[in-house]
Parts: C-alpha cells; structure tokens; sequence
C-alpha cells in the first residue's frame, strides 16, 4: 500500500488520485477512437465525458452516504468530505450514465449510439481504477492464508489479504476483450454493446464482493471491506451488481434494430 504516490515538498501526490487522472485519460481516448464510427464526434466525447465524470464523482460520494447512512447520521460533520474511501462505484456509474444520457438528449445524439461509444471504456477506466484502490489501501480483499504468495498487508490487520481489487481488474479486462471481440465479430444491435458492458461489470462485481465480504467484527477489526446484507447470504454491492446483471441482459435482448447513423465521411459500424 502506498496512499502518498510521493511528495513535492509538503504537497502530497495520492496514488488513487494519479490512478483516477490516468483511468479517465485512457478511457476518453478509447471513447473519442470510437466515437466516429457511431456519428459523435472526439470534441462531443469530451465535453459528454466533462459532465460524466463530475456526476459520476458526486453520485459515488452521494450513494456511499446513503448506504452509510448509520455511521454518516452520527457524524454529520463528515458528510461534505471527499475522502476517496468514501466513493462507491454503483453510484459513479448510475449518475455517470446518466450524465451521459441528458448530454446526448440535449445534444440530439442518439442515446444507444452515445452508450455503445463510451461503454467499453468504462470498463477501462474501472479496471484501472482498482490498482489505485489497490495502491490507497482500500476495497481489499478478505484474510488469505500465509502461504498465498500474492497476498498483501492492510493496514490496521495483522493478517494478509486477498488483491482483491487486482482480481476485479482481471475480471473487468476479461470483460473488455469479451465485448470487444464479440462486437468485432457479430452484427449487434444499438445498446447491445452497452447491455453487455453492463451485464458482465455486474457479473464481475458479483464474485469480486465475494473475496470482500466479511462480518461486522471483521469490518470493525480492519480485516474486510464489505459486509453482508443483514441476514441475508450475499453483500449490499451484490444486490446491486444482480440487478446490473439483469438490466444489462434486458438492454441485450430488447434492442431493435435500428440503423446506427454515421457524419458524412465517416465509417458505419459493422
């Protein structure tokens, strides 16, 4: 773990704030490659994505309130602080979507065209983001045996855990190349490459809360991240990550097909 990326005099550069610049570089770039082949063009993916990432930060810190409720009741004082501990992904991408959604309404862009454009980077950009989460020391993993080479030390646990955030990237790049190489490969509908982006980050979520979860006394000892949802067998992140699973096979199986328009001079989707 290594929260101080490293310090210019008393100015102290975080590691997850340098893994957030690079991850939205990455994943303009990827959007703005893509763009063309759906009518948008690279300077409208880049003001989408001004808008995308600011309503995605604030909704992340806004959901992690509200399923933190319990603790943020009683320490109202911490509500206005940005601490990047205090983000949840769920809420990053229900409130950057729909960022995304009224820029394209505003801007008369078909939705699915806009969706289809940006999705996959996405998936670029969480999957990047976890190594920052690796390196901040948060969203780790539960205890793992001592003879589990990869394991690593998290602060305040006197046992070794799972990477887990390495083990969701995994599976979010997985992901990627499996969207990627379908959409290559078979003539898809408009949002059913948002459908899939969306099914299989959710699929992902689902086995990574696995390595997460952990009970109260685990969570209050530093020794998980996340927590059952009361007694039921799976965490609140799973629950969510079900209902992304089935959303996203919905937008897969209830796209009609539709002509994706293309600027003048600018190659069609295959």
């Amino acid at each position: 773990m290594h929260p101080v990326l490293f310090k210019i005099g008393s100015f102290e550069v975080p590691s997850f704030g340098v893994a957030m610049v690079v991850a939205f570089l990455l994943s303009v770039t990827l959007a703005q490659s893509r763009g063309p082949r759906y009518g948008i063009s690279k300077a409208q993916i880049s003001d989408m994505a001004f808008w995308a990432i600011l309503a995605g930060v604030l909704g992340a810190r806004v959901f992690f309130i509200a399923q933190e409720w319990g603790y943020y009741s009683t320490h109202t004082k911490e509500l206005l602080t940005l601490r990047f501990q205090g983000l949840t992904s769920f809420g990053g991408l229900i409130c950057g979507m729909a960022a995304a959604v009224g820029y394209a309404w505003k801007k008369g862009i078909p939705i699915r065209n806009l969706l289809d454009a940006v999705a996959p980077a996405f998936l670029v950009g969480h999957l990047i983001g976890r190594f920052g989460c690796l390196m901040n020391g948060c969203c780790f993993g539960g205890a793992c045996p001592a003879d589990v080479p990869w394991g690593i030390h998290v602060a305040g646990s006197p046992t070794l855990h799972h990477p887990a955030q390495v083990y969701d990237s995994l599976m979010n790049l997985a992901a990627l190349g499996l969207v990627l190489f379908v959409e290559a490969r078979a003539r898809l509908r408009p949002g059913q490459v948002t459908g899939l982006v969306v099914a299989l980050h959710g699929l992902a979520r689902f086995v990574y809360e696995f390595w997460r979860a952990g009970t109260e006394s685990q969570v209050q000892r530093g020794e998980a991240s996340s927590t059952y949802w009361g007694h039921l067998p799976i965490t609140q992140a799973q629950g969510m990550a079900a209902a992304l699973i089935l959303i996203g096979l919905a937008m897969v199986a209830l796209s009609k097909r539709r002509i994706v328009t293309a600027t003048p001079g600018e190659a069609q989707p295959a």
